[in-house]
């Protein structure tokens, strides 16, 4: 059985993975495209170029891993991993 801080836990992950919140981080995502091709990277972070490919490598890599097991659980056949390139050696640390 689970323990009430367990069930609030739960409530709380459930409230910061739905519609709404994967609509923010991928408009988040495609003002960073804009501005990344029209060479304006600057106006819209603080970060080096180095450190957003860094940071865009770690989140294409967790998505991909993400969606390669939901789709073992799932039994899903298309690999949608294979859309994009991954590798395990890709970190702001490399």
């Amino acid at each position: 059985m689970m323990t009430q801080k367990q069930k609030t836990d739960i409530r709380i992950l459930q409230g910061l993975f739905t519609d709404v919140r994967f609509e923010s981080i991928f408009n988040a995502l495609d003002r960073l495209h804009d501005a990344a091709s029209s060479g304006k990277l600057a106006e819209v972070t603080n970060l080096s170029s180095d450190e957003v490919m860094g940071w865009l490598r770690d989140i294409v890599y967790t998505a991909n891993e993400t969606m390669r097991e939901l789709e073992q659980s799932e039994g899903a056949g298309y690999n949608w991993a294979s859309l994009v390139e991954t590798s395990e050696d890709w970190s702001l640390q490399n």
